[in-house]
């Protein structure tokens, strides 16, 4: 009988190998479609205890890690991976390694970092809108790290009963907010407004994300743009880089807050020159990403983690189920999760030609 997590694991290599395939020429191919939305996954998703490393059996009764016993987790739980950080470890990158595998980004016997885009619909939220709460009735967010680039779709309502639709988007330079997803790529349809004031606070959004931060800290760690370390496994990422005399930029201290070990990682953020980012992790998930930018300061608080997949399609990818923004102490955004697919879907983000010639 075959293992489950191995089928869920050969399917997303495939559309992985296929994604790189399409990606080359995407950019003028229209937006992706969602999938199916399916029931919430119903799992709370708590990593294994800290020290465990990846796919080592937990204390009878307790959390076994994201691989299940044993294993030696070679892709997620099935054969021998490529690389088993030492038991209890405080080195950085079996941290880095750690925090991508429990998450469940990485993939193939190479266990390679290889989660490239991501679909999420959320059940309910809040949006500030002109410094006031905007009640979602509607999310729907779509990104692409490679671009790298997102849009977030949102309706919501206004403490005057007021109705707002928006389909915020970034994508590599450029930062623009549609009327209807994919305004103006067809001629007609839609109407798409710069934003390039926002550019920065888009960024920073991306590279504090729940994937974007761990991509960001093992970028500097190896002293890469994130568009080169994607798809390589952390460890021996840091080897080659290590035995190279690359000097990385991501650090790691530990602090112990009412008797919980938690790591803490500090790297800068992807194309916001200055900006650096804090990363707090407990059972290598993390509770929190704090950005800090010049005078502004940004914060990520993730709770809630679990595979939020199609509970048709379940492949032990975690994400949280809550998803709190504030910058400078105010609420900018709050959202609990439906349904994500981290499974490797067609995402783009086309810039429409009005844009582009708006200007960076």
């Amino acid at each position: 009988m075959f293992d489950r997590r191995t089928l869920a694991t050969g399917l997303l290599a495939a559309a992985v190998a296929m994604s790189y395939a399409v990606v080359g020429g995407a950019q003028g191919q229209g937006a992706a479609a969602a999938p199916q939305a399916g029931a919430a996954a119903q799992g709370q998703g708590a990593g294994a205890p800290q020290g465990q490393g990846r796919g080592a059996g937990g204390p009878a009764g307790g959390a076994q890690g994201r691989g299940a016993a044993g294993g030696g987790g070679g892709g997620r739980g099935a054969g021998r991976g490529a690389y088993t950080p030492p038991a209890g470890s405080k080195e950085l990158k079996d941290v880095l390694y750690n925090w991508t595998w429990h998450m469940g980004m990485l993939r193939s016997g190479a266990e390679s970092e290889l989660i490239k885009t991501l679909d999420y619909h959320g059940a309910s939220g809040t949006f500030q809108v002109n410094g006031q709460p905007c009640t979602a009735s509607k999310i729907h967010a779509q990104w692409n790290y490679q671009i790298p680039g997102y849009r977030v779709q949102y309706e919501c309502t206004l403490p005057n009963k007021q109705t707002v639709k928006n389909v915020e988007n970034m994508s590599g330079d450029y930062a623009w907010d549609d009327d209807i997803p994919g305004a103006e790529l067809v001629a007609g349809k839609g109407k798409s407004t710069p934003r390039q004031n926002t550019l920065t606070e888009r960024r920073i959004r991306l590279w504090a994300s729940p994937h974007g931060a761990p991509k960001a800290a093992i970028a500097a760690a190896a002293g890469q743009p994130p568009s080169e370390s994607f798809g390589e496994n952390p460890a021996a990422l840091l080897d080659r880089q290590a035995a190279a005399g690359v000097k990385g930029k991501t650090t790691l201290t530990w602090v112990t807050e009412k008797t919980v070990e938690k790591a803490v990682l500090t790297f800068p953020v992807p194309d916001v020159p200055g900006a650096m980012a804090t990363a707090t992790l407990v059972n290598y998930l993390p509770e929190s990403v704090v950005v800090t930018n010049g005078p502004d300061k940004y914060e990520f608080i993730y709770g809630k983690w679990a595979d939020w997949n199609n509970p048709l399609f379940k492949i032990e990818a975690l994400y949280p189920g809550t998803i709190l923004e504030r910058k400078n102490g105010a609420v900018v955004r709050n959202m609990t999760a439906k349904v994500t697919e981290i499974g490797q879907i067609y995402v783009i983000v086309p810039v429409p030609e009005s844009i582009k010639k708006a200007g960076k």
